[in-house]
């Protein structure tokens, strides 16, 4: 089989959610796709009727070592990671468990890393690859009261941008994807605040979790994914949502900062 008959991916954070979509979606279009998860339900490996699943907890690198070198040992390559995994923490900054601040930037950020750093000898062998990595608005935008969550993808953007320089040369390709509100994503950890911040916080919170209820099916993000690897030389950074959501980050760049805010103030309700 040749290279290009034979495309292997890897999806991370696979078991529900964009993971799940997105692995399926590759699975359809052809791919041999391998997904993760920390404890995922017993398939046939070799049966490739569905995306095999992998256990991986992304932020141990020793699990992850042991998923990649399976995946490798048995396909012989990759071509295409996908990092998705993460977790949405939200709660106030002042008072926010710091081991809850700690575990969404190790699975957002670190986590990322790790598994790149496990696929890049093989891809750089090969002399080609894409690592797409799912980031957020939220790694545009300093969301309030998921200061926890945007800190991760705000370092996951800066990482991606170094991995991309670094990279180039091996004929790998690192790609940004800034989602907006996806619905029933299902990954959120809530630390509850305390008394004075809890009519914002509510208030607040009720507009991000009926947004997410309305965002787009995390199905649509399959086409996306496959225009990028169809570029020769793809951006940096590709948005996914509502116009208003892909038009956010700009519009950040350009604005007064205090209009900015108050755009952001209002659009909360606090």
């Amino acid at each position: 089989m040749s290279k290009r008959e034979k495309r292997v991916a890897l999806v991370t954070g696979a078991s529900k959610g964009i993971g799940a979509a997105l692995a399926e979606y590759l699975h359809k279009d052809g791919f041999i796709v391998y997904g993760t998860s920390r404890n995922p339900e017993p398939v046939d490996p070799y049966s490739q009727k569905t995306p095999t699943m992998l256990s991986m907890d992304i932020t141990n690198p020793g699990s992850v070592q042991n998923a990649v070198a399976q995946l490798l040992n048995r396909e012989g390559r990759i071509d295409l990671l996908v990092n998705n995994a993460g977790l949405h923490v939200v709660g106030v900054l002042e008072t926010m468990p710091l081991e809850e601040f700690e575990r969404c930037w190790r699975t957002n950020c670190l986590g990322a890393l790790l598994v790149s750093r496990a696929v890049v000898p093989r891809m750089k062998e090969q002399g080609q690859g894409h690592i797409i990595n799912i980031s957020s608005v939220g790694g545009a935008l300093g969301l309030p009261f998921q200061g926890a969550y945007s800190a991760s993808k705000f370092a996951l953007e800066g990482l991606s941008e170094s991995m991309r320089a670094e990279l180039r040369g091996f004929g790998i390709k690192v790609v940004l994807i800034q989602p907006g509100d996806i619905r029933h994503q299902d990954c959120r950890s809530e630390s509850p605040a305390p008394a004075e911040y809890v009519k914002a916080f509510s208030t607040v919170m009720k507009v991000a979790w009926e947004d997410e209820e309305k965002g787009y099916p995390p199905e649509l993000l399959g086409p996306l994914v496959l225009k990028i690897l169809s570029k020769k030389h793809p951006r940096l950074r590709y948005s996914f949502g509502n116009v208003f959501q892909r038009l956010v980050p700009g519009a950040k760049r350009l604005l007064p900062w205090n209009l900015y805010e108050k755009a952001l103030r209002l659009y909360y309700k606090f």
